[in-house]
């Protein structure tokens, strides 16, 4: 089975960009956000109770959509900050890939209060 990729036809060959490749620019982009933190196996939600991949990316033809699960650190806006993180990442997809964005969904899991923040990135050796 081929492994999942988004190509495009270029007047000098083929552009083939990987699966990872788009969720680590999506993750990058999450990362730029004042205010939230990106859900991961090995980081935020597996110290919460949980174990799932907190960027989902599924390529349908010549578009994508994203699937996001987030934490929120108490005392942003919840709504404000899934907009911000919604617009960063279509942006950097875009930008960085040319592809067409087509959905972004985000799912926010978790609202963190600001100092245990500082206990997890202290836990993750400044991972954040």
């Amino acid at each position: 089975m081929a492994e999942p990729r988004w190509e495009t036809p270029q007047p000098l060959g083929v552009v083939a960009v990987r699966q990872e490749v788009l969720s680590a620019i999506a993750a990058r982009a999450i990362a730029g956000i004042e205010g939230v933190r990106p859900l991961r196996g090995g980081g935020i939600i597996g110290l919460l109770g949980g174990g799932e991949e907190g960027i989902q990316i599924t390529i349908r033809g010549d578009v994508v959509d994203v699937e996001l699960r987030i934490a929120v650190v108490l005392g942003y806006s919840v709504h404000s900050v899934a907009q911000a993180v919604q617009r960063r990442v279509r942006e950097d997809l875009e930008g960085m890939v040319g592809i067409a964005v087509g959905r972004v969904d985000v799912h926010v899991r978790h609202v963190i209060p600001p100092e245990e923040i500082l206990m997890l990135e202290g836990g993750e050796d400044g991972e954040g």
